[in-house]
């Protein structure tokens, strides 16, 4: 796909799930990359090498439950397959790795959003500690400033790796399931029992 359109689609894509997510009334508000003053709040620089610019697609802040009032980013890929997602989401957890390593304020949550699975044989070990630290070896020069693997392996911290596998998310879209959120009518029942509630607007 020529890289004008492709990005127009990865646009096209990023605006679904940011509809989806509200639909499902758990999350308050979310913006894009795109979206003004929310372009610079998602995004990051590498820590070390080239100090280049990275971005997260999507953030923004969920709604009741345990995770009432944290924040979130995440990383939005429309594939038909499996596609280069592997490539793309190890790159995907060293960023994320980087973020939290910074205290990153969107990074309550980190969410890999597909519309195609990858990667199926080994799915269950996406989010373990042991696909991050590969993910960060992989991209040691400019996550921790060295080349050398062993060096790399002594200066990953085990706690931020078990933290970020506890803050991960993996969701696969469907065009069906974008579609089964509350109707327009019924959200308007609840944002009005929730105002009633809680004395807060929706």
């Amino acid at each position: 796909m020529p890289g004008e359109e492709a990005h127009l689609v990865g646009a096209e894509a990023v605006q679904r799930v940011k509809r989806w997510l509200e639909g499902t009334m758990r999350v308050s508000q979310s913006y894009t990359n795109t979206d003004g003053a929310w372009a610079k709040k998602l995004t990051r620089h590498w820590p070390h090498g080239n100090k280049k610019q990275f971005s997260f697609d999507l953030g923004g802040v969920m709604r009741g439950g345990e995770w009432d009032g944290q924040m979130f980013c995440a990383e939005v890929k429309w594939r038909k397959n499996a596609s280069d997602q592997g490539t793309e989401y190890r790159s995907f957890l060293a960023k994320c790795y980087v973020a939290l390593s910074e205290e990153y304020m969107l990074g309550d949550h980190y969410m890999w959003i597909t519309w195609a699975p990858f990667r199926a044989n080994d799915w269950d070990k996406l989010t373990t500690p042991e696909s991050i630290k590969e993910a960060v070896l992989l991209e040691a020069p400019r996550v921790l400033g060295v080349d050398d693997p062993l060096q790399a392996a002594d200066m990953i911290s085990d706690d931020l790796l078990r933290e970020l596998a506890r803050r991960l998310w993996l969701v696969v879209m469907s065009e069906k399931q974008e579609k089964l959120v509350p109707l327009d009518d019924w959200r308007g029942v609840v944002a009005n029992f929730y105002s009633s509630q809680r004395g807060a607007s929706w």
